[in-house]
């Protein structure tokens, strides 16, 4: 007779602290699940709690209070977990029958304060140097990319913005992004991270589900960018090609302010990879894996046309009751 082989199971995991206390064991039963969702074009993760109060103990005595500080991590037991991050509860939902109630967190760093409009004019400075003065504004520090091309603009008006989204609205423009993890504001380029080396090969057999989508609507063979700059009473236009060939041959024509050749280059560039990220992408459900985060590319083979190189844009891992540890990916591919 020939002995069964087995194989042992994994066990996923979660460890919750809450206000510094590790709550985990009290509260495990209650949980019908927990998430985190790691978004690249975000400023930082979100975690939800979805849980089960059938005796209105988190209605009442248990209830918490919005700015509450809780620290997430996921895995699987007896392997590394993910460190998901500091998180402060940001919205509280109450359901039924049967009662559920929810805990919507968000990244600690984001304070009421960031929260904010401004109006603020800035003269003769950088990207960087404004993304610099920003984040020391709130004791964050900047890490950027080496291929981050410091523009220089002569000036700019932030209107009634958060200062988080006025800079992330110059960046996307500029061709590049942002991300906030603890206190550091890592500047980057989508183009560069692209570039990088696939971390893992996926295939049929490693996805529980997947779905593919290739489109020619929004998607454009090349882009135009247009601005009379006053100042210099001139026309600026500059054009952008498509880096790989799509099946349309529509033209992207932007009118932007622009104080030069090259700005005006830069954001026809960055608007037109803007568009065409979603020339293919798709959605792929796989078991749980801590070593799926936004940002990373990963090499998907078996599905024929659809094969290639694919950028992670959003990476949202959850445990429930049901499916136990499960990763979800919004990917597009990269060409």
């Amino acid at each position: 007779m020939v002995a069964a082989i087995s194989f042992p199971v994994r066990s996923p995991q979660w460890v919750l602290t809450y206000a510094g206390i590790n709550i985990t064991t009290d509260i495990s039963t209650m949980v019908l699940s927990i998430s985190y969702t790691d978004n690249l074009s975000a400023l930082s993760g979100e975690v939800e709690l979805l849980i089960e109060d059938h005796d209105r103990k988190w209605q009442t005595t248990w209830y918490p209070s919005l700015g509450d500080e809780l620290n997430l991590a996921m895995g699987y037991r007896g392997e590394g977990l993910l460190p998901c991050g500091d998180f402060q509860v940001d919205q509280l939902e109450l359901a039924g029958p049967p009662d559920t109630f929810t805990m919507r967190c968000l990244a600690a760093f984001v304070t009421p304060a960031m929260r904010t409009r401004n109006s603020v004019g800035y003269e003769g400075q950088t990207l960087l140097g404004i993304a610099q003065t920003l984040a020391a504004k709130y004791g964050l520090v900047v890490v950027s990319a080496p291929d981050v091309i410091d523009v220089v603009f002569e000036r700019l008006t932030q209107k009634h913005e958060t200062d988080l989204g006025f800079l992330k609205r110059l960046a996307i423009e500029q061709g590049y992004d942002f991300t906030v993890r603890g206190s550091i504001l890592v500047f980057y380029s989508r183009v560069t991270l692209e570039a990088l080396m696939p971390v893992q090969t996926l295939d049929r057999t490693g996805l529980e589900r997947f779905e593919f989508r290739n489109r020619t609507h929004s998607t454009y063979r090349s882009a135009q960018v247009a601005y009379h700059n006053l100042t210099s009473k001139s026309l600026i236009v500059q054009n952008a090609s498509a880096i790989a060939p799509v099946v349309t041959a529509d033209i992207l024509k932007i009118v932007s302010r622009c104080e030069n050749g090259p700005q005006a280059l830069l954001k026809a560039q960055a608007a037109l990879n803007a568009s065409n990220m979603w020339f293919i992408d798709a959605t792929l459900v796989m078991p749980g894996s801590i070593a799926m985060a936004s940002g990373i590319t990963v090499n998907l083979t078996g599905f024929g046309e659809f094969d290639g190189v694919y950028i992670v844009l959003v990476a949202n891992h959850r445990l429930d009751r049901v499916h136990g540890y499960t990763t979800r990916l919004e990917v597009s591919r990269v060409f």
